[in-house]
């Protein structure tokens, strides 16, 4: 049994359905060629659990229910693998948190991740269906995604699986989403019975001006931001995590659909981020630790389990 137990965040696809114009994938044709197959992803898994002592994952994209060429079908597949790490001790259970925009989270989907994933979180950076068309959210046969995530919400409830909710907070947003978050924590709490947690992300720079300028905030106006919001969701029983430019830099560790992660140094930015070989190959994370300059005493304070 490993001395210690980790947590980690893996962008299991690049692929995506919607076109959320804030976001930057590695999508290209070539890392998209590169992205692991089921039968290495499910190696992945299992050496993470196994070999590398992770104890909870964060499956995230892109978009994963859309892995393989027959959508869900090799989502439904990694689940069932995954279904073995599952454990009444704590010490040997793998824990399974999904963030999806769950267009193709129907009751087959929602059944299968029943008893595997612990909690989904969903993304609603607004209830305004003209900001969901500019931003991207409402696109092609996916265009009505603010109610679809309402449906969704109820779903994951009746499976008795926890919610959470996410907002990424931009030029585009910060002013309206306080006025906004009331009537959407009402409408979300209208299907299930409790959000655990919502989560305001201030948008990150990707080092990509063309986009950084229509979404980028400064510190200050994230900070307003978040006040407003706290006045606004006064009394409701939920909690609220505001997660700031410097949080995410510093708490960088993102294992990409090649195997790989990726993480940042002192004074890094998005471009200059470092890459770690296929996780596969490190026997420990002692001897990941060894071979790159990963700050480990921050790595353990953001991506360690305590016990």
């Amino acid at each position: 049994m490993a001395d210690s137990f980790f947590k980690g965040y893996w962008m299991v696809t690049n692929r995506c359905n919607l076109k959320c114009s804030y976001c930057v994938l590695e999508n290209a044709p070539h890392q998209r060629k590169a992205e692991l197959d089921l039968m290495a992803k499910k190696e992945l898994v299992s050496h993470l659990y196994s070999n590398l002592g992770f104890r909870r994952l964060t499956l995230s994209g892109g978009e994963v229910l859309i892995i393989g060429k027959h959508p869900p079908n090799d989502f439904i597949e990694l689940l069932r693998h995954i279904r073995q790490f599952r454990s009444t001790d704590q010490n040997k259970n793998l824990e399974i948190e999904l963030y999806t925009n769950g267009t193709y989270l129907t009751e087959e989907v929602a059944s299968e991740m029943k008893g595997v994933v612990d909690l989904v979180a969903v993304t609603i950076d607004s209830s305004n269906q003209q900001f969901l068309t500019d931003i991207g959210r409402n696109t092609g046969r996916f265009n009505d995604y603010y109610h679809n995530i309402i449906k969704v919400c109820g779903l994951l409830a009746k499976n008795e699986i926890e919610l959470k909710l996410h907002s990424v907070v931009g030029q585009k947003n910060h002013l309206t989403l306080p006025e906004e978050v009331s009537s959407i924590l009402n409408a979300v709490e209208g299907v299930c019975n409790k959000v655990s947690c919502w989560k305001f992300y201030q948008y990150m720079s990707y080092d990509a001006p063309e986009k950084d300028q229509f979404h980028a905030i400064p510190s200050v106006i994230y900070q307003t931001f978040r006040t407003r919001v706290e006045e606004a969701l006064l009394g409701r029983n939920i909690r609220l995590h505001f997660k700031d430019n410097e949080e995410m830099n510093v708490s960088l560790f993102n294992i990409l659909s090649y195997g790989n992660a990726q993480y940042m140094r002192p004074g890094d930015t998005w471009s200059t981020s470092q890459r770690t070989a296929d996780l596969r190959t490190y026997s420990s994370m002692a001897d990941l630790f060894a071979r790159h300059d990963i700050q480990e005493n921050e790595f353990r304070r953001f991506h360690e389990i305590k016990r």
